[in-house]
């Protein structure tokens, strides 16, 4: 198993991976096998190598350095065939788990901070897709208002359900069922807090006037009857 823990620069979005590749490692093929996928044209917007384990100094992927094997000439070659850029300019010893993190366009990473079961015997090469995702505003939670239910409807709902349930022979132990039918009088005989009914509007109203020293103007509703209940203006300027 392995996890790889990516955190983005961007405070709108998040990264997510929705798809690895490992290939073998057994010899150089498994890089050329790689280099062969970089034409990928998926639904991804992001792309992006992750290299571990293969005893390359992060020098190579960046500078000419004599005596260059094949492996890293060929891979120095994916890289910059492909844009990818090194991100990791730390040694690859000591704490750090991973030779190289190639990334394109560099901007995309933060950091990768977990690594786990990679052997350092064993070079591993992951090609890592990336998908956009968004923040969803939170919806709002309905609040029951339970001293205001309809008891008497909520009993006799209840009580009819189950018996028919009863009698079809279902088991009482289906929870799903279950569940269905008590959620179904909830949102039935059990009303819930209107949503915007808040005074937050009311203050402002009266905050804006008091701090011009304005006269509160009347408040009317559509049929021009004067509204005095502080409730009742409440309600009003807040479209209730």
């Amino acid at each position: 198993m392995i996890a790889v823990e990516v955190k983005g620069r961007d405070p709108k979005c998040v990264w997510e991976i929705v798809g690895i590749y490992r290939a073998p490692n057994e010899d150089i093929r498994s890089v050329e096998r790689l280099a062969a996928r970089t034409d990928y044209s998926g639904n991804c917007t992001k792309r992006s190598i992750i290299g571990g384990d293969l005893n390359l100094p992060y020098a190579d992927w960046n500078v000419n350095v004599e005596c260059i094997g094949g492996g890293h000439a060929f891979i120095n070659r994916l890289v910059w065939e492909n844009v990818f850029m090194q991100v990791v300019n730390t040694t690859i010893r000591g704490d750090a788990l991973l030779d190289v993190y190639l990334v394109w366009p560099e901007s995309l990473l933060n950091c990768c901070s977990i690594v786990q079961g990679i052997s350092d015997q064993c070079g591993v090469l992951l090609e890592v897709e990336w998908e956009e995702k968004y923040w969803r505003p939170q919806e709002e939670r309905l609040v029951p208002v339970y001293h205001k239910a309809n008891v008497v409807g909520l009993q006799t709902f209840l009580q009819d359900r189950f018996a028919i349930w009863a009698s079809d022979g279902r088991c009482v132990e289906e929870n799903d069922q279950r569940q269905n039918i008590i959620l179904e009088s909830i949102e039935t005989f059990i009303p819930h807090k209107n949503k915007g009914k808040c005074w937050t509007e009311f203050y402002k109203y009266v905050k804006r006037h008091k701090s011009s020293r304005e006269n509160i103007p009347a408040i009317k509703d559509v049929n021009e009857r004067l509204i005095t209940d502080a409730v009742e203006k409440a309600n009003s300027l807040n479209c209730y």
